[in-house]
């Protein structure tokens, strides 16, 4: 069984992905206590140790890894933050793990590194600071003995949300030839591409010096299999997390037309009746922006004010607003059997900042297969059980 180090590791979606594809987690590493919590209550701490990145010493590893992920914070690269890039404070913790990286391949030789490295994070890791920062994180990675795969992923290729990610996919030079495919570096066939948009191919294009490759991915599904309102819980009418009457009627009244129409429709049965709508700050007033597809937005950590999404449910004729529970944002991300044991914030903030499991399941058999000899039988993402919510009226 091929065995990996999960950094960053929040509540363990990684592990939830791969696992089943024969992969066997020995070391994983978060610093934030809450979601420690909630990935003992799936895996267990056994190999799990809470604390800063730059505590963790190479020492700290097993002597032998074949893959190494991390999912650093984005918070400096994201429209969200403040664009400081990998010199902010958040997703500058890049640089301790590959400082960790580094010290690990050389405590056992170079032949002996790290068979393959996953780093995940918004695509805007692409253009931060004009691609420098992405560009260092690339030279470091080849200096280190990788060649390197550029791919943007989406969620909604697998489950109902959009989530576009940027994956940097990297395999030693040594050992390349077992998975790269005959088109050769990605430079020669420079086709736009899903997983490698022009956004991509822009980037390899200006870092000519950097050793990229083509993994040999096939093409990604087109759509998820199902739409938002099969994930759906089926809350009591009573439930307290439903909004008060008074107060939907208010935020209805100040949406601007385009989103209060397309409520309109929902409640005329589009869509399965079901949207989700972010709450913003339009000319200093509190207004309802509503998706007008049948999936979530990009699920993210309920900290700031328009960061918690909510669902506008018109299955009764009658508009009604919740926040997404807990649960709906583990089920949006394919996390589907995962026990949630914490209220929904916590459970937000877990899942709202982690990877989306069908998705990086596919990424990572496709790109890493090569480096597992037995693949375990891999669980279906959505139970038997789950089924479409009634509507609230229930």
């Amino acid at each position: 069984m091929a065995t990996f180090a999960e950094f960053f590791a929040g509540i363990g979606l990684v592990r939830e992905a791969i696992e089943p594809l024969g992969w066997e987690c020995v070391f994983a590493n978060d610093i934030a206590q809450g979601k420690a919590e909630m990935y003992d209550a799936r895996f267990g701490l056994r190999d799990f140790v809470v604390g800063d990145i730059r505590g963790v010493a190479a020492q700290d590893l097993p002597a032998e890894i074949d893959l190494v992920t991390a999912s650093f914070p984005c918070i400096d690269l994201s429209l969200a933050g403040n664009r400081a890039g990998l010199a902010g404070k958040h997703s500058g913790t890049i640089w301790p793990f590959l400082e960790v990286l580094a010290a690990y391949s050389r405590r056992n030789g170079q032949g002996s590194r790290p068979a393959a490295v996953l780093l995940e994070n918004v695509t805007g890791f692409l253009s931060s600071h004009g691609g420098r920062d992405l560009a260092e994180v690339c030279r470091f990675l080849a200096a280190l003995g990788y060649v390197i795969d550029l791919v943007v992923v989406n969620a909604r290729w697998f489950a109902p949300q959009s989530r576009p990610r940027l994956f940097v996919l990297a395999v030693r030079a040594d050992d390349a030839n077992r998975c790269l495919s005959t088109a050769g570096p990605a430079r020669s066939s420079g086709a736009v591409t899903r997983i490698r948009p022009r956004i991509v191919r822009r980037f390899q294009d200006a870092h000519a010096d950097l050793p990229f490759v083509e993994l040999p991915l096939p093409e990604p599904p087109q759509n998820a299999p199902h739409a938002l309102s099969f994930f759906l819980e089926d809350l009591a009418a009573d439930d307290e997390r439903w909004w008060p009457d008074d107060k939907t009627k208010t935020l209805l009244r100040h949406m601007a037309g385009q989103h209060r129409r397309r409520v309109e429709k929902l409640a005329a049965g589009e869509r399965n009746g079901v949207a989700t709508m972010y709450r913003r700050r339009r000319n200093g007033r509190t207004v309802g922006e509503v998706r007008d597809d049948s999936i979530a937005g990009c699920l993210r950590t309920p900290q700031g004010g328009s960061s918690v999404q909510f669902l506008v449910d018109c299955r009764t004729g009658k508009p009604r607003i919740r926040p997404l529970t807990g649960r709906e944002y583990a089920r949006l991300q394919g996390a589907t059997r995962f026990p949630i044991r914490v209220s929904d914030r916590q459970a937000q903030m877990g899942f709202g900042d982690a990877v989306c499991v069908p998705a990086l399941r596919w990424l990572v058999r496709h790109a890493f297969g090569h480096i597992v000899t037995v693949e375990k039988p891999c669980e279906a993402v959505t139970p038997p059980n789950l089924r479409p919510a009634r509507s609230a009226s229930g």
